[in-house]
């Protein structure tokens, strides 16, 4: 699989697609933003990010499926599922806290790793890619916080 296939959307961002990050990107951007990157794979049940690690890096979904676990025990739950063109371990890449969760590959998954200080790098070199990666980024935490606020109030 190519880089390049990594990130095929077709511009109709609806529904699930409203999560997809960078669909606004073409390929040439993408190209530039990929140069900075590094390409995993990640086996069915491995973990991706353990709850609590420190690592300054998102990934972007390439192919595969991954979910999202908090808690631990009897108490874990899974509290999201990604694919294809969704991005995770925002928080940690924004605000250099520990990770609120474990990330696990439901299948074979191949991702896109951005670490912070090679995100730094992309954006001395291309700064209004740079600020469209973060408005977007932004884009997709406020959907996150508006849909858990929606989850809070619906079980008042």
């Amino acid at each position: 699989m190519g880089l390049q296939d990594f990130f095929d959307y077709d511009g109709t961002a609806t529904g699930e697609d409203e999560l997809d990050f960078l669909r606004a990107f073409d390929e040439p951007q993408w190209n530039a933003l990929l140069a900075y990157t590094t390409t995993e794979r990640f086996e069915v049940g491995q973990v991706v990010m353990a709850q609590g690690s420190m690592e300054r890096a998102l990934y972007i979904v390439g192919d595969g499926e991954l979910e999202v676990l908090v808690g631990s025990g009897a108490k874990r739950q899974r509290i999201a599922r990604c694919d294809r063109g969704d991005v995770v371990g925002e928080q940690v890449f924004l605000d250099g806290k520990p990770r609120s969760a474990e990330v696990r590959a439901l299948r074979d998954t191949h991702v896109v790793k951005l670490g912070i200080e090679s995100f730094e790098s992309f954006a001395a070199q291309y700064p209004d890619l740079a600020r469209v990666f973060l408005f977007d980024l932004a884009r997709i935490v406020s959907l996150r916080l508006r849909e858990t606020t929606a989850l809070l109030i619906a079980r008042r």
